[in-house]
Formats: C-alpha cells, sequence, structure tokens
C-alpha cells in the first residue's frame, strides 16, 4: 500500500497500543528516504524520551537522532526529536512579542507545566512553527493517548472562547494593560455579567488581590499574544485536507483494543479527512503462521489466536478503508522495537 509523502504525520490512539514505537519508526523510515523530518511528541508521558534516550532537560529543545541507532544499513541519516514544553513554547512566542518579562508569573508557570492545561493549545503553536520555518519535509506528531488526542483536535475551538471580547471588557474593567495602553476603571454595565464580577470578587476575598492581579496579568499577556493563537485556528483546518496530512489510528491486535480505536474514530472523524489508515500493531499471525505444536491442546491454543486475530482483521478492514499490519516485536528493548518497525514501513510499496 503506497503512502504518500505530506507535510504532517499525526499518529493517534488509545494508550499501551505502541504508538510513540510506531511514530518514531516512521520518523527513522521517512529520513531514510532523505525527507527531512521532524518528529515531536505532545504526550506529558513523554514515552519518546525512553525511546530515544533523550532526558527531562532535553524538553524543548531539539534533539538530532542518528538513524543508524535504529539501522542494519551502513547509511547517515538524521532526523530532529522534540519533547513538547509548554512553557518553551510560551516562552518563545513572549519574546516575539518583548514581553519575555512578563513571563515570570505563577499562574503562567502552572498553567505551562506538562498537565497544567496548555499542552494541547501549545502542541498546535508548535507544530505550526516549525512548518513555517521551511526546515522540515515533514512533521511526524506524536500525540497522546485517547481523550487527551481529542483535546488536541479541540484546541481551536478554546482558542476562540478564550479570546472572545468578554475579556477585553473584564480588563478594561480591572484596568489591567491589554493592547500595551493602561484602560481605566469603569463600571460594567451590560457589557461584563454579574456573574464575571461576583467570581473575580470571590477570588479576591479568598485568595487576596495580589492574586488575582497575578491571574489577570497572566490572562492579559496571552491576550496581547492573541495573534500567535488565533492563526493556530487556520492551520487546524488544514490538518483536515487530503494532500496536507496522513492520520494514523495505532491499533493492537488485542480483543478490546480496535474496539477502543473504532470508538476513538467515530470521536474524531469530524477533524480528519477520509484518507486515513488504521494501523494495527503487534500483529502475531507471522509467528504463529512459523509455529507447528504437536500437543492437541497446543495446536486448539494456536487455531483460537489465529481465528481471532483474523476476525480482529476482519472487522479493521470493515471499518477502515486502508489499514497497515505490523508485527509484534518480541523483544524488551525500546531500540529493537524502532528497528524492526522501521523495517516493516520500508516493505511498503512506495
Amino acid at each position: 500500500m503506497s503512502i504518500p509523502n505530506k507535510r504532517v504525520e499525526i499518529f493517534c490512539g488509545t494508550g499501551g497500543v505502541g504508538k510513540t514505537t510506531l511514530a518514531t519508526s516512521r520518523a527513522v523510515a521517512l529520513s531514510e528516504k532523505g525527507l527531512k523530518v521532524l518528529l515531536i511528541t505532545i504526550d506529558p508521558a513523554k514515552r519518546l524520551k525512553q525511546v530515544l534516550g533523550l532526558q527531562d532537560s532535553d524538553s524543548g529543545i531539539l534533539k538530532k537522532i542518528d538513524t543508524q541507532n535504529f539501522s542494519e544499513d551502513n547509511v547517515e541519516n538524521t532526523f530532529d526529536a522534540l519533547l513538547l514544553s509548554p512553557s518553551h513554547t510560551l516562552e518563545r512566542i513572549a519574546k516575539a512579542e518583548g514581553l519575555e518579562k512578563e513571563l515570570d508569573n505563577r499562574i503562567l508557570k502552572v498553567l505551562t507545566k506538562p498537565y497544567g492545561g496548555m499542552n494541547e493549545i501549545m502542541a498546535v503553536l508548535e507544530v505550526q512553527f516549525h512548518l513555517a520555518t521551511g526546515n522540515y519535509d515533514t512533521v511526524v506528531l506524536d500525540t497522546p493517548p485517547g481523550k487527551h488526542f481529542l483535546d488536541f483536535l479541540g484546541a481551536t475551538r478554546k482558542i476562540e472562547h478564550f479570546f472572545d471580547k468578554s475579556f477585553v471588557e473584564i480588563f478594561k474593567f480591572l484596568g489591567k494593560k491589554v493592547s500595551g495602553e493602561s484602560a481605566p476603571k469603569k463600571f460594567l454595565g451590560k457589557l461584563v455579567s454579574s456573574g464575571v464580577k461576583k467570581l473575580l470578587s470571590y477570588l479576591e476575598k479568598v485568595t487576596g488581590g495580589d492574586f488575582v492581579d497575578i491571574f489577570i496579568d497572566a490572562v492579559s499577556l496571552l491576550y496581547r499574544c492573541r495573534e500567535h493563537f488565533t492563526s493556530a485556528i487556520d492551520f487546524q483546518k488544514e490538518l483536515g485536507k487530503e494532500d496536507f496530512s496522513n492520520w494514523f489510528l495505532v491499533s493492537s491486535a488485542e480483543h478490546h483494543k480496535v474496539g477502543e480505536a473504532m470508538s476513538l474514530f467515530t470521536e474524531a472523524k469530524d477533524f480528519m479527512h477520509g484518507d486515513n489508515y488504521l494501523a494495527v500493531n503487534k500483529c502475531l499471525k507471522p509467528f504463529l503462521d512459523n509455529w507447528h505444536p504437536q500437543e492437541s491442546k497446543l495446536k486448539t491454543l494456536k487455531s483460537t489466536m489465529l481465528t481471532r486475530e483474523n476476525e480482529l482483521k476482519m472487522f479493521a478492514g470493515n471499518n477502515f478503508k486502508k489499514v497497515l499490519e505490523f508485527s509484534e516485536i518480541l523483544s524488551s528493548e525500546p531500540k529493537v522495537h524502532v528497528t524492526d518497525l522501521a523495517s516493516g514501513w520500508k516493505l511498503l510499496p512506495a
């Protein structure tokens, strides 16, 4: 099955299906074809650091990976890898606007932690930024599992809601800077609901005025960087175009995993185009075909396992137009998994 090269390749799926390893193997295979590749993981668990031998301190920094570590071919190729760091992304954006001094804000520091709530939004901005540099032919994106992947897809909706005009009126009411100039305090009248005023009043009583000021300063900084955020809305629309992206929904040849993939696909299909792939990982058929047990119980076990896997593949074929199969890797070493899976990509027709 021929897979055309596109600007973005998105790997998604539920937990435990080998999504990160398969995405890494794809980056290896593409780079060995001579393409300039960037592999980004936006999974806060950062499984990619284990696969590539990276450290937490490497987060937010482009790291060059030698494909010879994952290939038997004596060819020198590299690709770049990036462990997403929301704080690094926001720092780059703030510097572009001359606002780096205002990053010293404890609310922003909390929001930009790996599980602080801005991970998916910052991921969209990071992918968009690296595509815009023109340094890469393809960006391979390793997304977080399950619900967090859906949050990534819905990131631009969060951006649209966040930069609603009502926030401007809140800033004016509080006398905070919105676009570099201070706005005088004034009564909101009908512009801001009484519910918002009650909320701000409650925060001030419970936490003190200092906390409220820090909170509003954080929101104000984000608002002044709004063009970086709102530009991501058009980018995410591009992801839904067939000539721009490849979508790989990763599952495994286990009884419940293909069903989970189908459920995730149903929830995400409004964001995806029709030209997508189901990658069934951990297939046992190659091993079972070469296993010739003599005992009747073992023969029954082999037959049962083959029947179950064939039923799952039939289900996959009935629900997805394009299905890729990757064999189970009988090794505990992540390097071996990547190497063998990369060979699997090479076997596909060019």
